[in-house]
């Protein structure tokens, strides 16, 4: 008989957090106008912390799917493809129908489907991560944390040159080191370093990390520096990203949600982490249909908030309880 997987509560809290993230990147316009450099400064902070998810979101991965056993490369594709295509088939049906019944053509309908421009595009990156996951998986479990290292120091080296736009010599290619590959291996790697340090200190610094990197990132942003063109592939982003991991794994370790873990605040986190896959696509019809009832407030943008939130909760939730589509809810 199987037994239940114990949950980590600390990699449920991060993908809650993450969900909600990424939901606040795609709700700027239910800001009200904004009249003043507070306003603009405050959106702006808002906007910048839910950039931080989706990098949560593969360095969780790869803290999950790294340094495994698998009975074969067939089993380890077929079990990460399957969780990821289902849902993704379903939502893209529920979203593009309309659009393609509202009169969009078909350039548009492909373009949405592809990612171009289109919040599909985390689909398509996580396709490629999760194909080159299995040489990465191998290439860890063979070499240990000497092969992490060496593959964050040249990676985060090109991260730094990518930031200030510094170009290696025509006939040094290392983009195989660069994109989004490297969270999940920061993922893993964070997840599992042991430091000289107490916990205590470890979880200070992280919230140190993600304050000082977020001031960065949203002042970077203020000031329309180049440095931030690529959004989540930037020095500021692999601290802030990193500074949130370590600060919500220590909490954890040291117990910081003990009163919360058993309660409706604890369970309401796994919901949304087990839902959060769905939630990525769903968020997108919900924030489609409020839109036309968007009060462009700034008093009631947290109560739109919220509602966009609990809706994009609820819908995979619901589709998930329905026999046969469990699957394809992304739940």
């Amino acid at each position: 008989m199987k037994t239940k997987k114990e949950r980590i509560f600390y990699y449920d809290f991060l993908r809650a957090f993450a969900i909600i993230a990424v939901i606040i990147c795609h709700v700027d316009a239910f800001f009200g106008p904004l009249t003043n450099t507070t306003q603009i400064v405050a959106q702006m902070t808002f906007h910048d912390i839910g950039r931080i998810g989706v990098p949560i979101f593969f360095m969780i991965s790869g803290a999950l799917i790294l340094n495994r056993e698998y009975p074969s490369l067939k089993f380890f594709l077929k079990k990460r493809f399957v969780r990821i295509i289902y849902p993704f088939i379903f939502w893209i049906i529920l979203i593009l129908v309309p659009i393609a019944y509202t009169g969009g053509n078909q350039t548009y309908l492909w373009n949405v489907f592809t990612g171009n421009p289109s919040f599909t595009w985390y689909f398509w990156v996580l396709i490629g991560i999760y194909l080159f996951m299995p040489i990465l998986n191998s290439f860890v479990k063979e070499y240990g944390d000497e092969a992490l290292k060496y593959f964050l120091i040249i990676w985060f080296a090109l991260m730094v040159l990518q930031t200030f736009h510094i170009e290696l010599w025509e006939h040094l290619n290392l983009s195989y080191f660069t994109g989004y590959v490297g969270y999940p291996i920061l993922g893993y790697y964070l997840a599992n370093k042991e430091f000289k340090i107490s916990d205590k200190k470890v979880c200070i610094s992280g919230l140190i990390i993600l304050l000082i990197s977020l001031a960065c990132f949203v002042y970077l942003n203020y000031i329309g520096s180049s440095a931030i063109e690529s959004i989540y592939e930037n020095v500021p982003m692999i601290f802030m990203a990193s500074g949130l991991f370590l600060f919500i794994q220590y909490a954890d370790k040291l117990n910081k949600f003990k009163s919360i873990k058993n309660n409706f605040i604890g369970k309401s986190i796994v919901s949304l982490s087990v839902c959060s896959y769905g939630m990525y696509f769903s968020h997108v019809i919900v924030t489609k249909f409020l839109s036309y009832y968007n009060p462009h407030s700034h008093l009631m943008f947290p109560v739109m908030f919220i509602i966009i939130v609990f809706l994009s909760w609820l819908l995979p939730y619901i589709v998930s309880k329905i026999p046969h589509l469990k699957r394809f809810s992304g739940a």
